[in-house]
């Protein structure tokens, strides 16, 4: 009788020790969790001070996402006049996304015993374009050193998803792709040939924002003409419904501008992105066909004949009135006689259709992880209750049935996120005489003609530079600090 209960007895404890170690991996450090999720709360109602002050304590004992933490501090930081600090954060955040975004076999062992939150978070394709763009931004609004460094980063990236176009719309038509799309952009060759034509998808859009602030960072130089024009073009085949002028175009920018002229851009990052949260959903026939190849790869598991939903993230606008803010802008000055003009903003990027977007691009990879994790787990079970042997009494059994299932319980879906991105970034560009104009800003749309309430700022244009404002607004109202950098610098502190 000793050999069999010392057997069950053992089995038991190992999934027991599996149990508490997953529980252990599913915890994390609660209080800078907790910090970190209430100074979020505080940002997405317009509450600036208690935002960061929460963050900067989540930063104290921390937690194991420091990058995530840099990344929504980058924001704030900007929202309180320092883009100096974002600028740090992001670099800092890049260098660690860039590190984790390598494997990890104790991480990936770990999920398989806890769920995907025990891998590193090196964030999604669309955040870490938007790191690369926020990073910019702050420069530009700076001193614009770096401005230029980031840029070329932008302009690769950009490249490189263009050329992945390409190849794909040549392999899928042999030798040519050809599109009716109004939206397609044929690029340049040397070949005989017509080269494939290329369509964006909603998940470039980000793209489209490198390519405006890479365009203003080379249009003030002559002999950067062409990286402007190159720049011009990607915003184009990024997002076409993109315009700051009349008839679907751009605004000349820099040099581009007529001769004593200069370019103002009002970019304003407007509302809070979707949050991310959590899904029960069933294995689509896609997802267990990935599943099923990632287990044949890398165990002896099978899939069984029938399972149950799964639990993998989306994303969700908490207040989808918020997300709609849409700002307004008004510029008055001797170059353009007393009547006050008003400037017609164009949502370059709209991050709530970016993130369904990627939501929809990863989701059957998502459930198939998720998958293989519940049979990987299960499997285990069964395992263990065949090692066990058959005389195997009811107690045990049923104990070890319900440790498996409180495993499979823990398991949550990765709803990490940077939570401070806006829900879009609009833009409002305007060619102006050289001179200074008073230039006032609101964040509702009003039946007057004119609001009552608007925050007024002077700025500078000067001839064929740029003048650039940035306004973070996750409110409907203005509670942060309003940026100018290019030609004019200045931080107009937070009203």
């Amino acid at each position: 009788m000793t050999g069999p209960r010392s057997t069950h007895c053992t089995i038991q404890s190992v999934l027991t020790v599996l149990l508490l170690v997953a529980c252990c991996l599913a915890s994390g450090c609660r209080s800078s969790q907790k910090q970190h999720h209430t100074g979020l709360q505080a940002w997405r109602s317009g509450d600036l001070q208690n935002s960061a002050k929460r963050l900067q304590k989540a930063s104290g004992p921390l937690n194991t996402e420091k990058e995530l933490l840099l990344l929504d501090q980058s924001i704030i930081a900007l929202a309180s006049g320092e883009p100096q600090v974002a600028e740090s954060h992001l670099r800092s955040a890049r260098d660690r996304i860039d590190y984790l975004k390598q494997k990890n076999a104790v991480e990936q062992t770990a999920s398989v015993l806890s769920d995907s939150r025990a891998i590193a978070w090196s964030g999604r394709e669309f955040e870490h374009h938007m790191l690369v763009n926020v990073a910019m931004l702050s420069s530009l609004v700076n001193d614009g050193q770096d401005a230029w460094a980031w840029s070329l980063q932008a302009m690769q990236t950009s490249k490189d998803r263009r050329d992945a176009l390409v190849a794909a719309a040549t392999k899928s038509s042999g030798k040519t792709a050809t599109s009716d799309s109004t939206t397609a952009v044929t690029p340049a060759s040397f070949e005989n040939s017509p080269p494939p034509k290329i369509t964006a998808e909603t998940l470039d859009q980000p793209l489209a924002l490198a390519a405006y602030l890479t365009a203003i960072v080379h249009s003030e130089k002559p002999t950067e003409t062409a990286e402007t024009e190159r720049a011009l073009q990607d915003v184009r085949l990024w997002n076409p419904q993109f315009s700051t002028a009349s008839a679907g175009k751009l605004t000349p920018l820099g040099i581009q501008c007529r001769k004593t002229h200069g370019t103002l851009h009002v970019i304003v990052l407007a509302g809070v992105a979707p949050e991310w949260v959590s899904e029960s959903c069933e294995p689509t026939s896609a997802a267990l066909l990935i599943a099923d190849q990632i287990l044949s790869a890398q165990s002896k598991h099978s899939l069984p004949p029938t399972l149950f939903s799964v639990k993998i993230a989306r994303p969700q606008s908490t207040d989808p009135a918020r997300a709609d803010l849409t700002p307004g802008a008004a510029i008055v000055g001797t170059g353009i006689g007393t009547e006050r003009r008003q400037l017609g903003f164009s949502t370059i990027v709209d991050l709530r259709e970016v993130a369904q977007a990627s939501y929809l691009a990863g989701r059957d990879k998502a459930i198939a992880d998720a998958v293989v994790r519940r049979v990987v787990k299960k499997g285990t079970v069964v395992a263990a209750k065949a090692m066990s042997n058959q005389s195997l009494d009811w107690k045990a059994d049923l104990a070890m049935s319900a440790v498996g299932v409180a495993w499979e319980a823990l398991e949550k879906a990765d709803t990490r996120s940077w939570s401070t991105l806006p829900a879009a970034v609009r833009i409002a560009a305007e060619e102006l005489p050289s001179g200074e104009y008073n230039l006032d800003l609101w964040t509702r749309p009003l039946s007057e003609r004119y609001p009552v309430h608007a925050q007024p700022v002077k700025v500078r244009i000067e001839d064929g530079r740029n003048t650039c404002v940035l306004l973070t607004m996750p409110s409907d109202r203005i509670t942060g600090a309003i940026l100018l950098g290019g030609a004019d610098r200045n931080i107009i502190p937070a009203p």
